[in-house]
């Protein structure tokens, strides 16, 4: 549940990009001028900001477009302290995960191990009982082919 609510706030936490005015923008799906172009952005486009490396930013549309634009084509605005979701308190959190615990025991089923360790014999005895076999075949193989004559 914890994992779930930090999962979905991560879009409201992320910082967004403006395409600055006045040029439009090939999306690139690397960070570089000679990989493929995935769009064509307009000027005053909005995008999420997924990472920053060097010169270029990784962004993602509204539609779902995922490349690299040249960091000096953008305006990079950070995530508002308003829009950020409240801290939890010590307390809260604990309660959290002391349920999230609970929640892991009752779904773990005590007799898993036990059938496991039996499921792991079977394949040892399996492939012991897979070896002996195949070592009396070649062995009768021989013996055949040989005429009986020991080397």
């Amino acid at each position: 549940m914890l994992l779930l609510g930090l999962i979905w706030a991560l879009p409201v936490l992320a910082d967004t990009a403006t395409v600055v005015e006045g040029t439009r923008v090939n999306l690139r799906s690397g960070k570089l001028d000679t990989y493929r172009v995935v769009k064509a952005l307009e000027p005053g486009t909005e995008v999420e900001v997924l990472r920053q490396e060097q010169a270029y930013v990784q962004v993602k549309t509204h539609e779902g477009d995922v490349g690299w634009l040249p960091l000096r084509f953008v305006k990079i605005t950070p995530a508002s302290a308003k829009q950020t979701a409240p801290n939890p308190s010590l307390e809260e959190l604990k309660a959290e995960i002391a349920k999230a615990q609970a929640e892991l025991k009752q779904s773990r089923n005590p007799g898993e191990a036990a059938s496991m360790g039996m499921f792991i014999g079977a394949g040892l005895g399996g492939l012991a009982l897979g070896i002996l076999l195949g070592m009396g075949g070649l062995q009768a193989y021989y013996r055949k082919k040989l005429n009986g004559l020991r080397i």
